[in-house]
């Protein structure tokens, strides 16, 4: 078994591990409060010098909206809050929900603010033999321009969720 196999199959271990009662699915995720640590990504490729930075969240609760949120600080790439729902059924045939987020960004000056939509299960995502690399987070990704000329790229991951 490689560094690599092996560093995989003990994170998912780990993170299997880590779910407890409060936070795997319950039977109806969706009658109860979904609280969610994201992880956010940003670059901008506007600033000069460069700019990447992750940050996780606190435990944002769903439904909020952005005026009773607070600032998300992504390093010094971008600031604002970050809205998120949780909804029921799927487009992909396979999830059992989707969470639709908005960053609330303080770099998109002429634009809607980005936005991403997480196909859930609730659960962790398990690697498979084919895709070995695949992270178990659940994830999305998005970019949007600077004054429709510089692209912010965004990407946003599931860390960890409690079912209230």
């Amino acid at each position: 078994m490689s560094f690599v196999s092996y560093s995989l199959s003990a994170t998912v271990a780990v993170l299997a591990m880590m779910c407890s009662m409060t936070s795997c699915l319950p039977r109806d995720p969706l009658k109860s409060t979904v609280r969610v640590r994201f992880l956010v990504t940003v670059n901008d490729t506007w600033d000069p010098n460069g700019c990447m930075a992750t940050v996780a969240t606190p435990f944002l609760v769903a439904g909020m909206i952005h005026n009773e949120t607070g600032q998300i600080q992504v390093g010094s790439c971008d600031h604002g809050p970050l809205d998120f729902s949780v909804q029921q059924g799927s487009d992909d045939g396979y999830s059992k929900m989707h969470v639709f987020l908005t960053f609330h960004s303080s770099v998109i000056e002429d634009a809607s603010p980005p936005t991403c939509n997480i196909p859930w299960n609730g659960t962790y995502i398990n690697p498979t033999e084919n895709n070995m690399d695949s992270s178990p987070l659940p994830s999305c990704a998005t970019a949007d321009s600077r004054e429709g000329y510089h692209m912010t790229y965004y990407w946003f991951r599931l860390l960890e969720w409690q079912f209230l």
